[in-house]
């Protein structure tokens, strides 16, 4: 176990789903409202000076663990999305060879399970999910997980948090995830290789920073999904936060960051937001 817009007085829909005949996007510009998910555990949305409502998976707290899923399974046959995400408040104590406090780290999550499900501490709120596929973006080393480092990504299937001799399927990342600044990350699956890019500057990379080839279909044994991020902390911790998000379920790379909705609701009486369906009309 790791130690371990306002407008004229109205408020605007940051939040919202957007359907046509082939596809269902979810976009977060914010988490003023978490409508359409479900929170389990720690997991909560909050206001942070630094970046406004965010989603707050854990806190800078020791033993923590949190989750938020989509209420409703979405297609996860093929999908793309693209998020942001900053980790602050990095603390504990420092054993298992590892030069820097703070854990565990955050996970992008495909499951067919349940939308409240979740550990803690060295399974960054992954461990033991079966019928899945987790993104780990890892900020602990531990060695009995044959983690690669510190600092790693990793690609895991069916709550597996053990990347095995060699750590295959997984990636040291120079740059510690938890400096208190924002990280993007962006995770394509075409129907048959599963790919990570992740970076400091917003840009999509051209080529993936890890991939693995996957049969999902098979792995959820569905091909609809819940899909969301898990976090946890041991004895070491810190502040966990998506600050927007956006999922696509189909296999549409994001190439900039979340946009703002083409479709809007303008709301009084103080509501900071609302999920909405736009429609596009079939041929």
């Amino acid at each position: 176990m790791k130690k371990g817009i306002l407008i004229s007085g109205v408020c605007l829909a940051l939040s919202a789903y957007s359907v046509d005949s082939q596809a269902t996007t979810v976009v977060f510009n914010d988490f003023a409202t978490t409508s359409g998910l479900t929170l389990n555990g720690n997991t909560n949305h909050t206001f942070t000076p630094q970046d406004g409502n965010v989603l707050r998976l854990t806190q800078a707290s020791p033993n923590q663990s949190g989750s938020a899923f989509s209420t409703t399974t979405l297609n996860a046959s093929s999908f793309s999305t693209f998020f942001k995400f900053r980790i602050t408040n990095p603390g504990g104590t420092l054993f298992d060879g590892n030069t820097d406090t703070g854990a565990d780290g955050i996970t992008f999550v495909v499951q067919s399970v349940s939308s409240s499900i979740g550990g803690l501490g060295q399974g960054i709120g992954y461990a033991g999910i079966g019928s899945s596929v987790g993104v780990e973006f890892d900020t602990w080393q531990n060695p009995y997980n044959n983690d690669p480092g510190s600092n790693h990504l990793g690609i895991d299937i069916n709550g597996n948090v053990n990347h095995g001799s060699g750590s295959p399927n997984t990636l040291p990342i120079s740059t510690r995830f938890d400096d208190g600044n924002i990280w993007y990350g962006w995770v394509d699956y075409n129907g048959s290789i599963l790919e990570v890019r992740t970076n400091q500057t917003g840009v999509r990379p051209d080529a993936a920073s890890l991939s693995r080839t996957l049969d999902l279909n098979s792995i959820l044994g569905v091909t609809n999904a819940y899909v969301g991020f898990t976090s946890g902390t041991g004895a070491d911790w810190g502040n966990h936060d998506i600050l927007s998000w956006e999922y696509r379920d189909s296999y549409n790379p994001v190439n900039s960051p979340v946009p703002e909705p083409s479709t809007m609701f303008l709301l009084g009486g103080g509501l900071a937001g609302l999920a909405f369906w736009r429609r596009k009309k079939t041929v």
